[in-house]
């Protein structure tokens, strides 16, 4: 009867390694996912940070662009004022002269015809 014992201890013990061998089997095949889905998380993180580093890239051109262009526009409108303000004096100058001529002309005028009035009397 001990040599029943014996032997039920032994299938017992070997069906225990057989079981502890299939889970090992089982871990190492989840822990080897596991790396390759770290790999990939690794690989796609730093896709992510290379995508995020061109985009930021790319916004710092088209602001940089942008800028440029609002530079130009405003020394355009900038000189269209200035040359806005010029006709401005121009014609303020012109006017002057004008209403200077003018004036001289009436005056002038005016000295003749009394001129004229007292000689006739």
């Amino acid at each position: 009867m001990r040599a029943a014992v014996a032997l039920e201890e032994e299938v017992k013990v070997e069906d225990r390694i057989a079981v502890l061998e299939s889970d090992v089997r089982h871990a190492r095949a989840d822990i080897a996912e596991t790396k390759g889905d770290i790999k990939s998380i690794r690989t796609e993180l730093h896709s992510f940070k290379t995508e995020v580093v061109q985009e930021f890239g790319k916004v710092r051109t088209e602001m940089a662009n942008g800028f440029g262009e609002l530079r130009t526009e405003m020394h355009k409108e900038l000189g269209s004022i200035r040359t806005s303000i010029e006709q401005l004096r121009t014609y303020i100058e012109q006017a002057k002269l004008w209403m200077l001529v003018t004036g001289v002309g009436v005056i002038l005028t005016t000295f003749v015809t009394i001129g004229h009035v007292l000689k006739l009397f």
